[in-house]
């Protein structure tokens, strides 16, 4: 039979447990800003791109986690080695108005979405 402060214990640890993964709250990453240089750029040429983003992850437990990007664009090439926040985009042959995205995710699947708008002369 077990003794009333071998189950007090045991009640005390689910508790605890409980308390400590229900109170976790994944934020959304924010991405606060993409940057491309040059912009303006001439046909063919690169341009090198920035997304600047962060968690703010109020728990101790989630404030480490790592965020991956995933650079899009309809016309041109995109390349990001790292899968990182850095990227080099091609411009295409047609001068024009181009847009390029970067999607931000955390493990927990908090996302966020920005899109610069690249001039190509």
């Amino acid at each position: 039979m077990n003794s009333f402060r071998e189950i007090g214990y045991k009640s005390f640890i689910t508790l605890h447990f409980l308390i400590s993964f229900s109170c976790v709250h994944n934020y959304e990453p924010e991405i606060k800003s993409i940057t491309a240089q040059p912009n303006p750029v001439n046909v063919g040429q690169t341009v090198i791109l920035v997304c600047n983003a962060s968690d703010d992850d109020e728990s101790s437990m989630l404030k480490d986690e790592a965020l991956s990007y995933r650079w899009e664009v309809v016309v041109g090439d995109i390349i990001s080695e790292n899968e990182d926040n850095n990227a080099v985009w091609t411009a295409p042959d047609q001068p024009g108005e181009y847009s390029i995205s970067c999607i931000v995710e955390d493990k927990y699947y908090g996302m966020d979405i920005a899109t610069i708008e690249v001039v190509v002369q």
